[in-house]
């Protein structure tokens, strides 16, 4: 088993996903990000949009 350094995540990319894994505590959270090859929403655009449905909710 690998211990994993709780300050610095562990990250590896395949093509255009991207996985990392953290350590908080006694609790190991695997996180995978996938990007669409296809979209034409930039990452500010999400961000913006979610901030907005956010404030509106």
């Amino acid at each position: 088993m690998t211990k994993l350094n709780a300050n610095t995540p562990t990250v590896q990319t395949a093509q255009s996903n991207i996985s990392f894994t953290k350590r908080i505590k006694s609790t190991v959270y695997e996180v995978n990000v996938y990007f669409s090859q296809t979209s034409k929403e930039t990452i500010n655009d999400k961000i913006i949009r979610l901030l907005k449905r956010e404030v509106a909710s």
